[in-house]
């Protein structure tokens, strides 16, 4: 946290928070959010190559998905968009329950959770090595017999998380209700808003050809401890997409960077213990799939909020470049 000319400034691996009021016990603050072209995987941290127009779709995609859970009736802590890749927030006090600093019955905070809806489970998913190693029972999936990569799920499933620890770890409900500090009715009502806001993310991408296997969102409490949506939801960011089977965010970097010697020594630095200040720095993109990558962001940003900022390719035209790239690959490591 750095003190600025405008306030308070958080910054994290892909966007900044700037502090312009600072939530108290009976108020909410105010804050602005910078998407930034950057991105994060594999908890390494900021990547070498920001993704042109990467901050701008998110940025418009999330306002546009505020807008339209608003009027269903899912309220959150958007206020208004400030520019292109800039958004005005409410903000909620951080309280760390480690810390002792929760207690049932307080408002205006972040709920410590991560929810995490999935419907279905697409080659990469968490689920497939959670499952391999015993820590999630098929039956908590509502399936008999080990899924397959690309399995839809008969109805959708969610997990919980930490949100405000060093590193993310699952936790059971009834572990997520005691550390969360909430009643059963509560979190019941964090659910049933969660899967809410999952039917809609899950029918617009449906809308312009898209699949929605999976995403994320956070939560909050007001002052007068009423719950509301934060962060941001329904991006190509906190949710996986695809399009015809073929991956639509940043899982095309991810997957990449799997193929890497980096990704290899980044995996065996992490079961060493080593600090992050000692992490394998990773190779550049090529300059072919960066271009690719900012495509897929600005082509469904657009079909999604249905306005043509850029005037980028459509997505199958982008996917299509996006196989001729992965061909070509194949090809040179022959």
């Amino acid at each position: 946290m750095a003190l600025t000319g405008k306030g308070l400034t958080q910054s994290g691996s892909v966007k900044i928070l700037t502090i312009q009021k600072k939530a108290t016990e009976q108020a909410m603050g105010v804050g602005v959010f910078q998407f930034t072209d950057d991105y994060s995987i594999f908890d390494y941290g900021k990547m070498p190559d920001p993704i042109p127009g990467k901050g701008e779709s998110l940025c418009r995609q999330a306002a546009y998905n505020f807008e339209q859970l608003e009027k269903l009736g899912i309220p959150s802590h958007y206020r208004r968009l400030v520019s292109s890749t800039e958004m005005e927030v409410n903000l909620v006090r951080i309280l760390f329950p480690q810390k002792g600093e929760l207690r049932k019955g307080m408002g205006n905070y972040l709920v410590p959770l991560e929810v995490i809806f999935r419907n279905s489970l697409p080659a990469g998913s968490s689920v497939f090595k959670r499952l391999q190693s015993g820590q999630l029972p098929l039956s908590q999936l509502g399936l008999k017999e080990m899924p397959r990569p690309g399995a839809r799920l008969p109805k959708p499933i969610m997990d919980v998380s930490t949100k405000l620890e060093p590193t993310d770890r699952y936790l059971s409900w009834e572990e997520a209700l005691e550390l969360s500090c909430l009643s059963r009715k509560e979190i019941e009502e964090l659910k049933d808003k969660a899967l809410r806001i999952n039917d809609f993310i899950s029918g617009k991408a449906e809308e312009i050809g898209l699949e929605h296997a999976d995403g994320k969102v956070e939560f909050g409490y007001t002052p007068d401890k009423k719950l509301v949506l934060v962060d941001v939801a329904g991006t190509l960011d906190e949710d996986r997409m695809l399009y015809k089977g073929v991956h639509v965010s940043k899982q095309v970097v991810r997957d990449y960077y799997k193929t890497t010697p980096w990704y290899a020594a980044l995996e065996a630095a992490k079961a060493r213990g080593q600090p992050k200040e000692q992490y394998p720095v990773p190779e550049h993109l090529p300059r072919e799939l960066l271009e690719i990558t900012g495509n897929l962001y600005k082509s469904v940003c657009e079909a999604w909020t249905g306005r043509k900022t850029w005037g980028a390719p459509a997505i199958q035209a982008v996917v299509d470049d996006y196989l001729a790239f992965l061909d070509q690959l194949k090809v040179r490591a022959r």
